[in-house]
């Protein structure tokens, strides 16, 4: 193998790794958020608990099949009769990119139909009283058509 044949090859390991790196971030972002935050999304329509399953599922897919790309890469890096860029390594590299953007996709779909479905989120099941949801100055269940006696104002 030439010089600028290795150093075409170097370069593009390290492009490639620099690509999982940022497909490990922003998938692990995404499904720590999504966890986070589930429990204020109303999930009654199957539709919509599929998709998120699917979303799931695919950016743990993503999250796996780049560390092992990382993995080849770094054993491609240690072993100079291993070339990551062909065979699994290859495969792996693909997958891990096939499945993160099928796994952005799936969200997209659920977060639109989230909006459009669920219209208002539902209220966390730790939420028992709905003093939390009234305006400041408003007792809970008071109109809130009207001013309260305490902040009426004086003419």
């Amino acid at each position: 193998m030439s010089d600028s044949e290795a150093d075409r090859k170097g370069a593009a390991a390290k492009h490639a790794l620099e690509l999982m790196k940022q497909i490990i971030t922003l998938a692990s972002g995404v499904l720590a958020l999504s966890a986070t935050f589930i429990s204020h999304v109303p999930t009654e329509n199957w539709l919509v608990r599929v998709l998120i399953a699917v979303a799931w599922l695919s950016l743990t897919l993503a999250v796996f099949f780049s560390l092992q790309t990382i993995s080849s890469i770094v054993r491609g890096s240690l072993d100079p009769d291993f070339d990551w860029s062909e065979g699994y390594g290859r495969r792996a590299a693909a997958l891990g990119k096939y499945f993160f953007v099928a796994g952005l996709a799936a969200f997209a779909i659920f977060a639109f139909l989230t909006v459009v479905l669920g219209g208002t989120p539902r209220r966390p099941a730790n939420e028992s009283s709905n003093k939390a949801l009234a305006p400041v100055g408003y007792a809970a269940g008071e109109a809130q058509d009207r001013w309260p006696a305490s902040r009426a104002p004086k003419l």
